[in-house]
């Protein structure tokens, strides 16, 4: 069997796979709707632990879909004799992935414990991510020579410069965020969670372009919820690794510059999805700041992609503008994020849906500022269900230093008396 029929009946196994995990992910959804209506309607306080279960049992069908999809994606690429990825390219950015998921694991077990030995993982994990970065970029500029003859139009200026530029954006977003806690154990666990789904449902297209992005199923709306519900700086971070795990799923590279354009810049802009939220632009109308917010991320998105068209991808443009070429090819990033915003608004209108958001985020609480005497051994971080419960108990009165107890009544009846103990029968 040749290597054109192992393509052909891969990539037909893999585009099979992809319209089932459609119609699985519609089936999903409806009974996760149909089952959410019955239980807000006939058990209204069961409704989160109901939302909890479609929480795990959506995680792990994304999870499974997930390893198939991204292990037929890898077949497909080693088979197709015109990506020429498996060797130079496919393998370190693999790598830095699984640096991602090693450190995101120890970062959150290392998190129920105490803070130093969150501090020291969250350092391992970000020296061997700025290791597997150099590499990858290593990696990509031996690549690029062998492929720059077929790209005779590309601007290596211009790909680095803009680059740079983006680079400085997504740095000042981070800064511009609330500072909140990165190793709390929720915040991690809901990060990911939010990437799997979010890279399940990429698979889930509803037209994929020739040369690289897709309209998919809403495939962005669970990292830009984790976003409004985390925070700009967390939101950041979790879109950036997606970013890393959309050049496995599709990877169109011809240049280290034009790889950070395309995949972890563009994506990583959706992290500014939830800073009206976070700054309370709107104030209580959450879906206003959402909608905006998802708007801003599409725009930065759609920015970088049309960048990356016209000083690396020119060559396709044939008699046409490279900058008009590319401004229309890349606008299918606003078909993408308007079903993601369509069906995000419809959450945002659930009064459940939002009262559940804020108690599994902490957007409505700010961290208390931990004093420079504590023990460094202490976990620093007060969590959400901490402070909300402390501030219900202090406006409900329940401090018991001004009342009395019987305790003190009777030590109270001995002084005022004789020193005998009251008798309880009379």
């Amino acid at each position: 069997m040749d290597e054109k029929t192992v393509y052909e009946i891969v990539s037909a196994l893999y585009d099979g796979a992809s319209q089932t995990l459609l119609y699985l992910a519609i089936a999903v959804i409806c009974c996760i709707v149909g089952v959410g209506l019955l239980v807000y309607f006939f058990k209204r306080d069961r409704l989160s632990v109901f939302f909890k279960y479609a929480v795990g049992i959506a995680a792990g069908i994304a999870v499974c879909a997930l390893v198939v999809m991204t292990y037929l994606r890898f077949e497909c690429i080693k088979a197709d004799e015109d990506i020429n990825l498996s060797d130079l390219l496919f393998y370190p950015i693999l790598s830095e992935l699984i640096i991602v998921v090693a450190g995101w694991l120890s970062v959150l077990v290392c998190s129920l414990f105490n803070k130093k030995a969150t501090k020291i993982a969250g350092i391992v994990t970000a020296v061997g991510l700025l290791g597997g970065f150099i590499a990858i970029m290593v990696e990509m500029a031996k690549y690029y020579p062998t492929v720059k003859d077929w790209y005779e139009f590309t601007n290596t200026t211009g790909l680095i410069v803009s680059a740079v530029i983006f680079m400085l954006v997504i740095a000042v977003i981070y800064l511009f965020g609330d500072k909140r806690k990165i190793s709390d154990t929720r915040s991690i666990v809901y990060g990911a969670v939010s990437i799997a789904l979010s890279f399940a449902l990429s698979y889930v297209k509803f037209f994929a372009m020739p040369q690289g992005g897709s309209v998919t199923f809403a495939s962005l709306l669970p990292l830009m919820i984790y976003c409004c519900m985390f925070g700009t700086r967390r939101g950041t971070i979790v879109c950036l690794v997606y970013g890393l795990l959309q050049a496995i799923q599709d990877p169109w590279i011809l240049h280290p510059m034009q790889f950070l354009l395309d995949y972890p810049l563009a994506f990583g802009l959706i992290g500014v999805s939830g800073i009206f939220i976070e700054k309370r632009v709107f104030g209580n109308k959450k879906i206003l700041g959402f909608l905006l917010g998802g708007i801003v991320g599409a725009v930065g998105r759609y920015i970088c992609h049309v960048l990356s068209g016209v000083f690396a991808f020119a060559e396709y443009a044939n008699m046409s503008s490279a900058l008009v070429y590319s401004l229309t090819y890349n606008s299918f990033a606003f078909a993408d994020i308007a079903i993601a915003l369509v069906a995000g608004s419809m959450l945002f209108f659930s009064k459940a849906f939002a009262a559940q958001m804020d108690k599994s985020g902490d957007m409505e609480v700010k961290t208390q500022v931990i004093s420079e005497t504590e023990e460094e051994d202490d976990d620093d971080f007060v969590y959400p269900d901490d402070i909300l419960s402390a501030k219900i108990k202090e406006e409900s009165g329940e401090h018991m230093g001004d009342e009395k107890v019987p305790s003190d009544i009777d030590a109270e009846a001995m002084r005022a008396g004789d020193g005998a103990v009251p008798d309880e029968e009379s």
